[in-house]
């Protein structure tokens, strides 16, 4: 199944954070985390298409992780692989992008363990297909874009971004909360069907 192939790319883009640790200040690390990064989201953009334009509509898979009796589930349909395309071009224009431009790095340690896991992150949020896994993929995102966001924490414009980001991804998650509260039915369990 093309979800399981998807989850895969997700963990490699996870993988490359402990490699982005141990690399440091090396002057390859910048080549190797963009590089590696670039590769797996443009294979993440294939798979998209292939579930968009190839495969039964809808993809799914159940993962032991998350609540002990529930288990993590995540779904490709039509919906979700159009915004795997969009958030995996995105991110290898990106990764092509900083291939370049990491170069120029001042400290490339602050960024690189966080870019391919926010990468990682927002394929999750799209794949995700219960509240639990959604609830804690949109905070493994705005966790890792917070602290892309504060990298440079010298500039005080920065860290005030990062306090604004923080309250607004605080919020957004109350709003989420709320949202899932609202769409659970009367026997507690959550419906993103119609």
């Amino acid at each position: 199944m093309m979800v399981v192939y998807a989850l895969y790319g997700v963990a490699a883009l996870v993988a490359l954070a402990p490699i982005a640790i141990a690399l440091g200040a090396s002057p390859r690390a910048s080549n190797v985390v963009y590089g590696a990064s670039l590769i797996v989201t443009l294979t993440l953009c294939m798979i998209a298409l292939l579930c968009l334009f190839d495969q039964p509509l809808t993809a799914t898979v159940t993962l032991p992780l998350g609540l002990p009796w529930l288990g993590a589930h995540f779904r490709i349909d039509a919906l979700a692989a159009f915004f795997l395309i969009v958030v995996n071009l995105g991110g290898a224009a990106a990764s092509l992008f900083a291939l370049g431009y990491g170069q120029h790095e001042d400290a490339p340690q602050r960024v690189l363990p966080f870019y391919p896991v926010y990468l990682a992150a927002m394929n999750l949020v799209v794949m995700a297909d219960d509240a639990f896994s959604f609830l804690v993929s949109w905070e493994f995102m705005s966790l890792t874009s917070w602290a892309l966001v504060i990298s440079h924490h010298q500039v005080r414009e920065n860290l005030r971004a990062g306090y604004v980001y923080l309250l607004m991804a605080s919020f957004g998650t109350l709003a989420l909360l709320l949202a899932f509260g609202l769409l659970a039915g009367a026997d507690g369990n959550y419906v993103f069907d119609a």
